[in-house]
């Protein structure tokens, strides 16, 4: 049975005070975007001078068919596009500074963005944690999630991983997430789409009551029927980037019909409004509603982005400081971690599979004169099996919580400087686990020295070429798919590996070609554990034959053309290379944000 909005038996919402005392509207003027082609260099105007206003304590609808400008107006209004938008957005009538639109707006992208590994409570309760006050108190914020849990109807599920719960009840958390900062204006993105007749009217409802307790909620809606239409106190329907009405939800079918755009008795009128925006734009009749509806058009052409700076000083972006920020980061990726450790259970096991057959394969090399180049083969194999199970393991990281980080980041849950940070904090021990378990494993079986300096300095050699791995992999995931980036890691190792100076040797280059071996982090890493392992003034190997050429390990050096440089400067190499990647993963994050 559907539950009406004002049914007694509808979930109270005497628990959630009001926003707002008083009657405010959101506003906006002249809005227009535009989409550049590279090919071509033209533009394509997506919305075109839209003005409208939306008043709190109302339900907004935002309609139109597909392609008719309207995620993109939520977009941005909500701030999260700024490049090539012109117009003018306001509150009661004054402008709205670029930091005040971020604290008092929020936007729930059509698409649900749910840590899966999370219960439904918990969800709320780290959300609770990000956006309200360290003053408050846990009981006071608990109360608050319990209150929210209520409100939405999701008291039930609360003990729920969001990975198992519906379509609807996943719609309306992430809207509770949003909800709990108190953001005088909600914009939603298609709230109902997906989802069942039933479901999308009971979210809905639930959309409908917390605009009447004085909040703006506009949201996207496709083709709603006439029950979820009962909901809905005004619409803005769009055609093509332009506006054909705006205003009450029942006036709409007597606007339409004072142009000769009759709506049959039998009609649903968002079905009609629909058909109407769908008209080819020369249809007189169309053309006369967009005239009428365009009235308020302004003729000035704001040259920047809606919204003015604003220079208050005490304005304050995020709840938490950026080390309370990392602090429920952490404790958050940790709880995600210990219930989905499949990932890294699967790189434990694999590292450890790999390196049995190595010691198989290569058993009791490490001090055998006769196998010395089997022995260096090992070092190199070391290195491939940490740079894969590295790289693989972080280009898989990044793009299954990627669009959560961008949405909770542009909802000012945390700085990205928080979120990285915490990233690598999470990331390090896993690497250093599996890294070790691997050469540890290969290191006994094959024999080679057990000095603790050799141990110590092999070991860092690896933990450091796993870390390059670990970045390379991150900045692949967040520059390109996952599909993209698996390929190209195989496009950027074999290259790499080729100059390493184990299979061309630094003698054997070409001028062409030797550059690329003063520049491959391979190299260095290879050099390094060759150091670590035969350097280090080591005394001759054992020779199980007559003659053994290479139990001289100066013979050996020379044979593979290794330079006369110290330990330390390949470990400076790779050092370098590590804060390269660092700083690179870190301002492609930020580009990600920026990016519209």
């Amino acid at each position: 049975m559907v539950v009406q909005a004002d049914d007694p038996n509808s979930i109270p919402m005497e628990s959630l005070e009001s926003v707002s005392p008083r009657e405010f509207e959101l506003s906006f003027r002249n809005v227009s975007y535009c989409v550049k082609h590279k090919q071509d260099r033209t533009h394509s105007a997506i919305l075109k001078n839209l003005s409208g206003s939306f008043r709190s304590g109302r339900l907004v609808g935002i309609m139109g068919p597909s392609g008719a400008g309207k995620s993109t107006l939520l977009n941005v209004l909500s701030g999260f596009k700024k490049n090539n938008v012109t117009g003018q957005l306001m509150v009661d009538g004054q402008r709205l500074s670029e930091r005040r639109s971020r604290k008092i707006i929020s936007y729930t992208q059509q698409e649900v963005c749910l840590w899966p590994s999370l219960t439904v409570e918990e969800s709320l309760r780290y959300a609770a944690e990000f956006k309200l006050s360290p003053c408050i108190n846990r009981q006071q914020k608990m109360v608050r999630v319990r209150e929210l849990l209520h409100v939405l109807g999701l008291t039930p599920c609360a003990d729920t991983l969001t990975s198992s719960v519906s379509g609807g009840q996943a719609k309306r958390l992430s809207i509770g997430l949003e909800l709990l900062s108190d953001p005088k204006v909600m914009l939603l993105d298609e709230p109902t789409s997906g989802l069942d007749t039933v479901a999308a009217y009971q979210v809905l409802a639930h959309v409908k009551q917390l605009a009447e307790r004085g909040r703006v909620i506009a949201c996207v809606i496709h083709q709603p029927n006439s029950q979820q239409l009962l909901l809905i106190d005004d619409l803005y329907v769009l055609a093509k980037g332009r506006r054909i009405y705006s205003g009450p939800t029942g006036e709409m079918v007597t606007q339409f019909a004072r142009f000769g755009l009759e709506c049959p008795v039998s009609h649903n009128p968002a079905d009609y409004a629909l058909e109407v925006a769908s008209l080819d734009q020369e249809d007189e009749r169309l053309k006369r509603l967009m005239m009428e509806e365009e009235k308020d058009i302004f003729d000035y052409n704001p040259p920047r982005l809606m919204v003015e700076k604003s220079f208050d000083g005490s304005y304050q972006r995020y709840a938490l400081s950026t080390l309370q920020q990392l602090g429920v980061l952490l404790r958050r990726t940790s709880s995600c971690t210990m219930r989905d450790s499949y990932q890294f259970k699967a790189r434990i096991l694999i590292n450890i599979a790999i390196a049995l057959i190595t010691s198989v394969a290569f058993y009791n090399t490490g001090n055998n004169a006769d196998r010395i180049l089997a022995n260096t083969a090992v070092l190199i194999i070391n290195l491939y099996a940490i740079f894969f199970t590295s790289i693989v393991s972080a280009v898989l990281v990044y793009p299954r919580e990627s669009a959560c980080f961008v949405l909770e980041s542009k909802n000012n849950w945390y700085s990205l400087r928080a979120y990285y940070l915490a990233k690598i904090v999470v990331e390090l021990p896993t690497l250093i686990f599996s890294s070790s378990v691997f050469f540890l494993i290969v290191y006994y079986f094959t024999s080679q020295p057990f000095e603790w300096l050799r141990i110590g300095t092999f070991a860092l050699v690896c933990l450091m070429f796993g870390w390059i791995s670990q970045m390379l992999g991150l900045l692949l995931g967040s520059l390109l798919s996952v599909q993209n980036s698996v390929f190209v890691s195989i496009l950027i190792m074999v290259p790499a590996s080729l100059f390493s100076g184990f299979f061309v040797t630094l003698r054997d280059a070409s001028v062409l070609l030797r550059p690329l071996l003063y520049v491959s982090f391979v190299r260095y890493a290879f050099e390094g554990a060759v150091h670590a392992i035969y350097g280090f003034d080591r005394p001759d190997l054992e020779c199980p034959e007559v003659f053994c050429y290479f139990r001289q390990l100066k013979r050996f050096l020379e044979f593979v053309s290794m330079p006369d440089l110290p330990y330390g400067v390949d470990l400076l190499a790779l050092a370098g290379w590590i804060v390269l990647l660092m700083g690179a993963v870190y301002f492609s994050l930020r580009r990600r944000i920026k990016q519209d």
